[in-house]
């Protein structure tokens, strides 16, 4: 079962890296944006749903449950958000590793939550990060002739949420150590439906008004995209969840960040005309080395 779970993983991965920039480049403004952010997450609620009906009599909601799923949630959102606008600017190497690099977040957090000091090695990771991320930037700036401090202050937003969302993880499993993954999935997804919902409403009025009138629609490739990430996101996140107690964690953690990193950056030059360069493939190479050795110490 460990090969099936390990290649489902991949191929979501694959689906992922194709329909993450293809969404980034059919949502045309934030009101477009957040409603597509909200009907994926729908989607995967609704997955998430149907795991839980089959284990009811064990299911337990108690207020830091709720709490955490709260953080998960919003985290979740706003990392779809910040990738979105990340992709438009910058490449998908660039945005896929920025979004990994939100691993600092929880090390950062472990120190007071968790009572993991941060290591001299996981320091030493941080800085070889931000050699790959200098190396990622000059890549992008060259595809997309400059890098402004928009597309930086995005990357960072994706970092931050994507980081929040694996602390908010780490946090359920220590805090709640009996919990339902399946319920905490399915509040988290919900919880980022149900907060896009009331903004893509008012975001939409008046980007109607913007528009003379016109209602906000997501259109059929959008839908499309929404479905397959939704599936896709679902996928890895269960599945990934069964392996943490079938394989190393550092194992674990490199097949599916970095080989997502090396999916996107192969997908996004196979379909995208991201060229590869040596910026990029440095850059991927040695962020992925950085995140190991702070993942490892």
């Amino acid at each position: 079962m460990i090969y099936i779970y390990l290649l489902s993983i991949l191929i979501a991965r694959v689906v992922q890296a194709i329909f993450s920039k293809m969404s980034s480049n059919k949502a045309g403004n934030i009101a477009v944006t957040v409603r597509y952010t909200a009907y994926q997450y729908t989607l995967s609620a609704v997955l998430g749903l149907v795991l839980v009906l089959g284990s009811l009599s064990e299911l337990k909601i108690d207020l830091p449950t709720a709490a955490i799923a709260l953080l998960s949630g919003a985290s979740l959102f706003f990392s779809t958000f910040f990738g979105i606008y990340g992709m438009k600017s910058g490449t998908v190497s660039l945005v896929s590793m920025f979004s990994t690099a939100g691993l600092l977040v929880p090390v950062a957090a472990g120190v007071f939550l968790f009572d993991q000091p941060v290591s001299l090695l996981q320091g030493v990771g941080t800085a070889v990060f931000f050699v790959s991320a200098w190396l990622l930037i000059k890549n992008s700036e060259n595809t997309y002739n400059g890098f402004s401090l928009k597309t930086f202050l995005l990357l960072i937003g994706a970092m931050l949420s994507n980081g929040l969302t694996m602390l908010a993880q780490q946090m359920y499993t220590h805090y709640v150590p009996n919990g339902s993954i399946s319920l905490f999935s399915l509040l988290s997804f919900g919880i980022a439906a149900a907060a896009g919902y009331p903004a893509a409403l008012i975001l939409g009025r008046r980007q109607a008004e913007a528009d003379g009138g016109e209602k906000v629609k997501l259109g059929k490739t959008l839908y499309i995209c929404g479905a397959a990430l939704a599936a896709a996101v679902f996928v890895i996140n269960q599945f990934a969840t069964k392996l943490t107690a079938l394989l190393p964690p550092v194992f674990l953690f490199t097949f599916i960040n970095g080989g997502g990193t090396v999916i996107s950056t192969l997908v996004a030059a196979a379909m995208y005309k991201e060229k590869l360069s040596v910026y990029s493939i440095l850059g991927v190479i040695i962020g992925i080395g950085a995140m190991v050795i702070i993942k490892l110490c």
